[in-house]
């Protein structure tokens, strides 16, 4: 299992590991969201759809260790993870989702880079079911062997001037991923769905192409913890770094780490609920 997860990963640019995660510590994970959304009504209810979903929690593990839980119990996924890094995985930050994202083909390189390069992995928990009609994920296979892009040469293009990139950018974002979709689009690459059971996890190289189907069915939910990992201390740049590769910026990260059982998470002070608003997370852990 472990061997072909690796193999898969490096040759198709995904893994699928199947039963990574106890369905046990998936119940329990899931009995902790609902009473924390008991528990805090009015700070999660402008996050909610109409079926009471959230969507895109940030770092909602801060919170509750039963998510931290779910990180550091997913041993075949991380044994994976451990060995494309060389050394231990770390958790650097986590995205919460009860709909499914569906989010255009993209690739995270240009919020996640990190330095060394690609020394980052998306790891996709799923928490439900998932199939065509609850928003699955979808992968283009092999398309983080495409050809490198010259991303000073495509910053050149958006943005005027050099000395002004932002860290976001609606623009320089969608201009790389049209890039990406170019190339994908010229070497005859294609998407394709990826269907899980609870407790399956996905992990995808930083340079796969992937995005989410439409939520079909919105009244049934598709819960998911997508955790970023890399080791501990490498830094995670956005835009300003990704496209001026030669910009002299630290090598060790800036955040604190602290343990949870095994394995190492950052730490921070904030959980962002659908980047429209934050919350302290002493509030939210010890309220």
């Amino acid at each position: 299992m472990f061997v072909d997860a690796y193999d898969q990963l490096m040759e198709h640019g995904y893994a699928v590991i199947p039963n990574a995660l106890d369905i046990a510590c998936c119940q329990r994970a899931l009995a902790s969201i609902e009473a924390f959304k008991r528990k805090h009504q009015a700070m999660v209810a402008p996050n909610a759809d109409e079926f009471g979903h959230l969507y895109r929690v940030v770092n909602l593990h801060l919170a509750l260790d039963s998510l931290a839980d779910a990180f550091v119990e997913s041993h075949a996924a991380l044994a994976v993870a451990d060995r494309y890094f060389g050394r231990s995985a770390a958790l650097y930050t986590t995205l919460y989702y009860e709909r499914g994202s569906e989010q255009s083909l993209h690739r995270d390189t240009p919020y996640f880079c990190t330095k060394p390069s690609d020394h980052y992995l998306g790891m996709w928990l799923a928490l439900d079911d998932v199939d065509e009609g609850n928003g699955p994920l979808r992968v283009v296979p092999g398309s983080h062997q495409l050809p490198p892009i010259d991303v000073e040469a495509l910053a050149r293009e958006l943005f005027p001037n050099q000395e002004s990139i932002p860290k976001i950018s609606d623009k320089g974002f969608a201009g790389y991923q049209a890039e990406v979709q170019r190339l994908s689009d010229a070497h005859g690459l294609s998407a394709r769905e990826v269907h899980v059971r609870r407790g399956d996890v996905i992990l995808w190289h930083p340079s796969m192409f992937h995005g989410g189907m439409p939520h079909l069915t919105k009244n049934r939910p598709r819960r998911s913890l997508v955790m970023h990992i890399t080791p501990m201390g490498v830094p995670v740049y956005q835009l300003d770094v990704f496209f001026q590769p030669s910009k002299p910026v630290p090598d060790r990260a800036s955040w604190r780490y602290y343990r949870h059982r095994d394995r190492k998470i950052a730490k921070f002070d904030q959980i962002d609920f659908g980047h429209q608003y934050v919350m302290p997370v002493r509030r939210l852990r010890w309220p």
